[in-house]
């Protein structure tokens, strides 16, 4: 009988051994095999890591309105200057509320570690604001361009707001971070 619980404890501690090499092994091969950690065909060290006025969104941008509008070289360093711009604007939003929300901290909030979520009047005040200044640097890239070009970034303009409407539909998500269920606090479709 012993004997027979003693094996069990073997064939148990062989079958966990062998799942914690397999959880290892599978690590191992999720590992970038280049320099440096990085894939072989990803980008050099550095490259994503631009500085903040010259960062990813506003060369990304940049190029889909390049390709869209088929923006000549000197519309191209325009609108990117304008959007370089309109990028510092947002970020220095952003920082200006994340500092207000971290000075507006009580001494028992900053004690327990609980994190004070800035209040929806202020949330909604500063996407009130970033929609001026989103506004603000489409109307000076629409002065940049052409008329056809003018029609085409309309209808790109007009696409986004869309986009951003519908995600503006989409319900609050809940407190313990699940997404917005049905009214009643059930299952959605109940």
């Amino acid at each position: 009988m012993i004997e027979k619980a003693f094996r069990r404890l073997l064939w148990r501690q062989a079958l966990l051994m062998a799942s914690v090499l397999a959880v290892i092994c599978g690590a191992l091969q999720a590992q970038p095999d280049g320099p440096g950690g990085r894939p072989p065909d990803g980008p050099p060290p550095g490259e994503m890591q631009q500085s903040p006025e010259h960062g990813p969104s506003v060369e990304r941008e940049l190029k889909k309105l390049t390709h869209s509008l088929a923006l000549t070289t000197a519309q191209q360093a325009q609108v990117k200057a304008i959007l370089i711009d309109q990028h510092q604007q947002i970020e220095a939003l952003f920082n200006q509320s994340r500092a207000s929300t971290q000075n507006g901290k009580t001494s028992a909030d900053a004690a327990s570690g609980d994190d004070q979520s800035p209040s929806m009047e202020a949330m909604e005040q500063s996407r009130a604001a970033v929609k001026a200044i989103r506004e603000d640097a489409s109307a000076k890239i629409a002065a940049l361009l052409t008329d056809d070009q003018k029609t085409r970034f309309a209808a790109l303009e007009n696409a986004r707001q869309k986009a951003e409407a519908k995600q503006d539909e989409l319900p609050p998500p809940t407190p313990d971070g699940g997404g917005g269920g049905a009214p009643g606090g059930g299952p959605p479709g109940i």
